[in-house]
């Protein structure tokens, strides 16, 4: 990850399960965010903000400690709240390469916007033993009348986010897939309730982690990119049938059954290259070698002139 972010990276994405396998449990919360984050992800290339949500392990923790977290003074923590925003303006040159991120009033401003959002309080979780037979069930959903408040609340401020977007490259990120080939599979509540405002309101591409595989899936439109090997790689893509008839499996990095070590890789990352007229979104092996690369075009004027109707009232 050093190796890719010393070409000038502006941020790093972290899509949930920071803390394996049952969060923080308030024993060792301080030792753990030491060895698993700040000496981990030490080089100088990685001292830029972290942007941070949970993901079901977090759930068996202590939540609440990782969003405190953000509070220290001269933190890269960055995790403010359960659901949040990320907005960048980027000056880029004649090439198309980002410059900077700061903002600009010429023509030459690309915006960037990434909503962050909780996936757990819309599809549930469960906290099982990794040995567990279940340990590969897809969520559980919403159980209880708490939970289904909180989940529609949740949905709510996204479609607002949404909605309100005037963004060039507007991402989408949550812990859990949409769409998925691997071994957890498909996750029906997004399906449901949250693919189809994506859709409606021409969002770039939606980001996700949870599985321990990498793929991109196109389907209707969207842009579905998976990259969850930050821990380990792989698990098998048992799920490939499941996927919509009429989408395409464009790319997919996963063992022929869970861990069994055939596709080479032992773990992995995405980088995103933001330009004028492009985004390149690239996956990466461990070691930094580039595996895939898919290019994303900014948004139609249409979505963003109706974002600014919405703003503005």
């Amino acid at each position: 990850m050093a190796k890719v972010a010393s070409d000038d990276a502006a941020f790093v994405l972290a899509l949930g399960d920071n803390f394996y396998f049952h969060g923080l449990q308030g024993i060792d919360d301080e030792e753990r965010y030491q060895a698993t984050f700040e000496k981990v992800y030490h080089q100088e290339e990685l001292q830029v903000p972290w942007y941070l949500i949970g993901g079901n392990h977090d759930y068996c923790g202590n939540i609440e400690k990782q969003i405190e977290f953000t509070q220290r003074e001269g933190t890269r923590w960055t995790f403010p709240d359960y659901n949040h925003r990320i907005v960048k303006e980027f000056i880029v040159s004649d090439n198309g390469a980002s410059t900077s991120d700061e903002p600009d009033d010429g023509h030459d401003v690309v915006k960037l916007e990434i909503i962050m959002i909780d996936t757990v309080q819309l599809a549930g979780h469960e906290c099982l033993n990794e040995m567990s037979v279940e340990y590969f069930n897809p969520p559980p959903g919403l159980l209880d009348e708490i939970s289904f408040n909180k989940a529609s609340m949740t949905l709510s401020w996204v479609k607002k986010a949404i909605e309100q977007s005037d963004a060039d490259y507007l991402i989408v990120a949550g812990h859990y897939p949409i769409y998925s080939a691997c071994s957890h599979g498909n996750t029906m509540e997004l399906i449901r309730d949250l693919d189809p405002i994506l859709k409606e309101h021409g969002v770039t591409a939606y980001l996700s982690g949870h599985e321990h595989c990498q793929f991109h899936f196109q389907h209707d439109g969207m842009d579905y990119f998976l990259t969850g090997t930050g821990h380990d790689c792989c698990y098998g893509s048992s799920q490939r049938e499941k996927l919509p008839s009429g989408g395409e499996l464009k790319y997919i990095l996963a063992d022929s059954h869970d861990y069994s070590g055939d596709s080479g890789a032992r773990g992995g990352f995405a980088s995103f290259d933001v330009g004028r007229d492009e985004l390149v979104v690239r996956l990466h092996k461990e070691d930094g070698e580039a595996l895939y690369d898919a290019v994303l075009y900014p948004r139609s004027d249409h979505f963003k002139k109706a974002a600014t109707v919405v703003t503005t009232e």
